[in-house]
C-alpha cells in the first residue's frame, strides 16, 4: 500500500511539473586567492568554490536553483524558486539545503507578491549600483558597512513589487516578528517593513531603499544611489546610513564606482568610506571580467580594506584580499 501510495504521488509530480515551467539553474564559481576576511584571519590564498567560508570566497557564490512558473488563468502566474547555499570545495553546503532562496507567490499585470525566504528588499533594490556585483571577497560596500545594498537574506517575509510604470517601481515588503532574518549578521526580535523605490529610464538610474529596525531598540536602515551611462563608462554615487554605532549600527558613509568596456573587458572600480565605524573605516576594489565563453567568465579582482582603530579582539586595522577565477553559469 505505502508502495502504491509513492508511486501515485511520483505521478502526481510529473504531472504538475509537465505543467509547469521549471528550470534547473546554478552558478559555479572556481578561483585562486583569499578574501579580505580570510586575510584578516591569517588565512592563505588557496584554490576556492565560490562557497568556502561562509560564500567569503571569490566573486560568486557557487550555487544551484529550481525556479518555475506556471500559468493559472486570468493573467495570473504562480512563481517559485529554491535556491541552495553556498557549495563549498568539498561539496558540502555552508547552510541549510536551500538557504538562499524558498518563496512562491503570483504575479500578474498587476505585479508580483512573494512570500518566503528571500533577498531583503533593500538588497533587491540597490544591488544593481554595485559594478562588481556585490563580490564575496572584495566588496567594498560590504565590508566598509555601508554599501547601500547592505541588509541580508530574511525568512518568512511577505514582499511586493509594482509592475515597471514608466521606468518607475516599487517594492515593500512585512517580517514578523521571530520571522528570521539572516545573511548579514541581524536577528529580528520584532516585526519591521522595508520599502524600495527605484526609477530607470535611458541612462539615468536612481533608488532609494529603507528598512525598519530588525531588533528592539536597534538602529533604522536607508540609503540612496544613482548612476548614469555616459557610454564610454558608467559611474554611480551612494550614500547609505545604517544606524550610530553607539547603539549597534553600522554607521553612514559613501561610495563612489565606475566601469567601462575595453574592447572585451568590463574594467571598474569602486570606494567606500564609513565616517563612523572603527573611527573611520576606507575601502576599494578594483576588477575586471570578461564572457570568454557563452555563460563562462573570467575576472580578476583585488581589493583593500582598512580602518583608523583595530579591529576588536585583534590588532589588525587593514587587510587585503584578491581573487582570479572563472565562473560558469547554466
Amino acid at each position: 500500500m505505502k508502495k502504491t501510495l509513492i508511486a501515485a504521488a511520483a505521478l502526481m509530480a510529473m504531472a504538475g511539473a509537465a505543467q509547469a515551467q521549471v528550470s534547473l539553474y546554478g552558478l559555479i564559481d572556481l578561483s585562486y586567492g583569499k578574501s579580505l576576511a580570510a586575510d584578516l584571519a591569517d588565512q592563505d590564498a588557496d584554490f576556492h568554490s565560490g562557497g568556502d567560508n561562509g560564500s567569503s570566497e571569490g566573486n560568486s557564490t557557487s550555487r544551484i536553483g529550481l525556479k518555475g512558473s506556471m500559468d493559472v488563468g486570468g493573467g495570473t502566474k504562480v512563481n517559485f524558486r529554491l535556491e541552495t547555499s553556498g557549495i563549498q570545495s568539498d561539496g558540502d553546503l555552508n547552510g541549510a539545503f536551500f538557504g538562499r532562496q524558498m518563496w512562491a507567490g503570483f504575479s500578474g499585470s498587476w505585479g508580483e507578491v512573494r512570500l518566503g525566504r528571500q533577498d531583503s528588499v533593500p538588497f533587491q533594490t540597490m544591488i544593481d549600483f554595485d559594478f562588481n556585483a556585490a563580490s564575496n571577497g572584495v566588496s567594498s560596500g560590504a565590508y566598509s558597512g555601508i554599501g547601500a545594498f547592505n541588509r541580508g537574506r530574511v525568512d518568512r517575509s511577505l514582499q511586493y513589487i509594482t509592475p515597471n510604470m514608466g521606468g518607475f517601481t516599487a517594492q515593500i515588503g512585512f517580517t514578523p516578528e521571530n520571522g528570521g532574518a539572516t545573511g548579514s549578521g541581524f536577528n529580528n526580535d520584532q516585526a519591521f517593513f522595508g520599502l524600495g523605490l527605484k526609477y530607470a529610464t535611458g541612462p539615468l538610474a536612481v533608488a532609494a531603499a529603507y528598512e525598519q529596525s530588525r531588533v528592539d531598540g536597534g538602529e533604522n536602515f536607508w540609503s540612496v544611489a544613482g548612476s548614469w551611462d555616459f557610454g564610454v563608462a558608467k559611474a554611480m554615487v551612494s550614500y547609505a546610513n545604517a544606524g550610530d554605532v553607539d547603539n549597534d549600527g553600522a554607521g553612514k558613509g559613501w561610495g563612489i564606482g565606475a566601469v567601462a568596456p575595453i574592447g572585451k573587458v568590463n574594467v571598474g572600480a569602486i570606494f567606500h568610506k564609513n565616517q563612523d565605524l572603527l573611527g573611520g573605516i576606507r575601502s576599494w576594489e578594483v576588477f575586471a571580467n570578461t564572457e570568454i565563453f557563452k555563460g563562462t567568465y573570467l575576472y580578476a579582482e583585488y581589493g583593500k580594506w582598512n580602518s583608523d582603530q583595530p579591529i576588536p579582539l585583534t590588532t589588525k586595522d587593514s587587510a587585503t584580499g584578491f581573487a582570479a577565477g572563472v565562473i560558469f553559469t547554466f
